[in-house]
C-alpha cells in the first residue's frame, strides 16, 4: 500500500487543505507507525501535579435529588457523575444532572447585578452592571418606601432553587401575601387535582407503590421530572411480571 502525499496544493471542492488527491490519506502502518509513545493513558494521572478531589454532594438541577460525586482539579469541577452508594439513584445519572457543570461555568450566568441603563424602557432588556454594594443599596431604598406605606404592594416570585421556605418567611415578615415559587404553577396544582380525585398524588408527594402493583398507569410526566430512581423502579417493576403504560405526548418509545 502507498500513501498519498501530503503536499500543498490547490484545494478543490471536497479536497482538504495541503492535499493533491481527492481521497483521503490512508496509513502504511509498515512504514508509517504509529507514535513510540501513548498519546493518551486512561490509567495515568489527568495532570501531573495537579491537586484533583472528589466531593459527594446533591444534583439540583431537578427536584429528584441524586446522589453525585463532583471531581475537581486544581479547584475547578472536571466533570460530574453519580454517586453509587447513594441509595436513591445508586450511582445513576442523567444527561441533566451530568451537564450540571454549566451552572458553575455557563457564559450565560449571572455573576453581577445588573440594572436597567438609565433612560432605556421598561422591558426592554437593555441592562448594564452594577456592583453588589449599589444594588444592596437599591433594593434597600425601595423596599422600605413600600413597606413603610403598603406592605401588600411587593410581590415576590422565586425560580426553582427549592428555598420557598425561607423566600416565604421573608415576604411574611416583609408583610406581603403575595408571594409564590415554582411549585405554584407546577406540583402543587398537581398535587391537589390527584388527592381531590384519586386520593393521593405522585412524585414530590408520594410515590408509585411498585412492589405490590401489577399494572402501573403514567399520565403526562415530565421526561426530566424523577427520572434515575423511576427508571430504576420501572425496569425492576417490569423484570418481575409488572405492566406499564405511558400516556405521553412525547415518543418515548
Amino acid at each position: 500500500m502507498i500513501n498519498e502525499i501530503l503536499t500543498p496544493g490547490a484545494i478543490g471542492p471536497g479536497l482538504v487543505p495541503g492535499r493533491t488527491g481527492k481521497r483521503p490519506a490512508r496509513r502504511n502502518h509498515k512504514t508509517n507507525p504509529m507514535p513510540p509513545s501513548v498519546v493518551h493513558d486512561p490509567l495515568a494521572a489527568p495532570a501531573p501535579g495537579a491537586n484533583t478531589e472528589m466531593r459527594m454532594t446533591t444534583c439540583y438541577m431537578c427536584a429528584c435529588r441524586c446522589g453525585i460525586r463532583v471531581h475537581l482539579r486544581d479547584g475547578v469541577v472536571r466533570y460530574i457523575d453519580g454517586n453509587p452508594d447513594h441509595p436513591l439513584n445508586a450511582g445513576v445519572i442523567c444527561a441533566k444532572g451530568s451537564s450540571g457543570i454549566m451552572k458553575q461555568y455557563s457564559p450565560a450566568r449571572l455573576t453581577r447585578p445588573l440594572v436597567r441603563r438609565p433612560g432605556a424602557e421598561r422591558g426592554a432588556g437593555d441592562f448594564v452592571e452594577t456592583t453588589w454594594e449599589e444594588a444592596f443599596s437599591l433594593l434597600e431604598k425601595r423596599l422600605r418606601s413600600i413597606r413603610a406605606t403598603d406592605p401588600k404592594r411587593f410581590a415576590l416570585f422565586t425560580g426553582r432553587d427549592q428555598m420557598q421556605a425561607l423566600t416565604g418567611l421573608f415576604a411574611r415578615q416583609f408583610g406581603t401575601p403575595n408571594y409564590a415559587a415554582h411549585g405554584g404553577f407546577c406540583s402543587v396544582n398537581m398535587a391537589a387535582g390527584m388527592i381531590y380525585t384519586i386520593g393521593g398524588s405522585f412524585w414530590e408527594f408520594g410515590g408509585p407503590d411498585l412492589e405490590r402493583a401489577k399494572l402501573f398507569v403514567m399520565i403526562g410526566t415530565a421526561e426530566d421530572h424523577h427520572s434515575n430512581p423511576l427508571k430504576i423502579a420501572i425496569s425492576k417493576f417490569k423484570r418481575d411480571g409488572g405492566r406499564f403504560i405511558s400516556i405521553n405526548p412525547i415518543r418515548t418509545g
